[in-house]
């Protein structure tokens, strides 16, 4: 398989990863599905709190304290907008087991609520 056709299948099991999980956000007040960089997301109220990145990992915003925990624990990686790292945005991969469907979901959880309260609390 070429290099390119591995990264789309990661992306799309990625993709199939998040729809699963999202089944418990589209409830929520505010929340909807939305497209970020070619996949598609989750947002409250218009402001997207997670995506699927290129290589099938979960991309959430969150804390950057949280963030840096994260990465400090070799559990994600930092995205890069650009150049930079972002302080807020962290990239969790895909793994076909229980223990990380519970860490992705519990990090959705964490982004949406952060989100949310950035936009004044509304939920």
């Amino acid at each position: 398989m070429s290099e390119a056709a591995d990264r789309s299948a990661q992306r799309s099991q990625g993709q199939r990863a998040l729809d699963a999980l999202a089944a418990d956000f589209l409830h929520r007040p505010g929340v909807d599905r939305s497209s970020m960089f070619g996949s598609s997301g989750l947002r409250t109220y218009g402001k997207i709190f997670a995506f699927v990145g290129t290589a099938g990992e979960l991309v959430d915003k969150l804390p950057s304290d949280q963030a840096s925990e994260l990465v400090a624990e070799g559990a994600a990686t930092r995205v890069r907008i650009g150049r930079n790292p972002a302080r807020e945005w962290i990239g969790v991969p895909a793994q076909p087991d229980a223990d990380r469907t519970d860490l992705w979901r519990d990090l959705l959880d964490e982004a949406y609520r952060y989100v949310t309260e950035l936009q004044g609390g509304r939920s």
